[in-house]
């Protein structure tokens, strides 16, 4: 099944980033968005950092170079201006350190190439209502056992490791701080239900694409 940030990563890279064929996914997971953006865009060099050995396996059996590193504290072992694209996909608001990751991305990232990055909204629509509710929002955990004061949550439901969330505002500035321009923002929606697909189209995760 295609991913929606697959379709809407390839989308920005093939209209911001002309010839695209080395790329780099940190957080790479087991590999899947990346192979789906690279068909798309044609690439045929890619790189993937995660600390999961797993994952990392799984990577590789889909014939994506690996690396293992920690994103908060460890270098990328590769040159400066390495990338024509360097990918982060939810994976920042899981970072005890992203400063340490966007440093990284910015220094790999060829000058003119493309950081993408993918994160939940904390500013979603329904994040709002249900705050207002007393409730606490979706994909911000309080708790490493239970998934505690969510609105049609059971405690027990699985936790998504996320540390920090972010607005908008407070994403874009992050990234400006780290020397990035933001050239285009895009919200993804997932389409597990027709109406609110069409309403969450433009603020569910954000992409990023962001010119060095």
């Amino acid at each position: 099944m295609s991913d929606p940030r697959a379709k809407v990563t390839a989308n920005l890279l093939l209209r911001f980033g002309g010839r695209i064929d080395r790329i780099i996914e940190l957080g790479v997971g087991n590999g899947s968005i990346l192979i789906e953006v690279a068909k798309i865009v044609g690439a045929t060099q890619l790189y993937g950092v995660d600390i999961n050995d797993k994952a990392l396996e799984e990577s590789r059996r889909k014939g994506i170079i690996t690396i293992k590193a920690d994103l908060n504290i460890d270098m990328i072992p590769l040159p400066d201006n390495y990338f024509d694209a360097v990918l982060i996909e939810e994976v920042i608001e899981r970072l005890t350190n992203p400063d340490h990751a966007l440093e990284e991305a910015y220094r790999v990232l060829k000058p003119g190439g493309l950081f993408i990055v993918t994160t939940p909204n904390l500013a979603w629509w329904v994040n709002r209502i249900v705050l207002l509710l007393g409730y606490q929002p979706y994909w911000s955990e309080v708790s490493t056992r239970y998934n505690v004061g969510k609105l049609f949550r059971s405690i027990n439901q699985p936790l998504s490791g996320h540390l920090r969330l972010y607005t908008l505002k407070a994403l874009k500035e992050l990234l400006e701080l780290h020397k990035f321009k933001v050239i285009t923002v895009k919200g993804v929606a997932y389409p597990h239900n027709k109406f609110l697909y069409l309403i969450e189209k433009q603020y569910r995760p954000y992409h990023q694409a962001l010119l060095k």
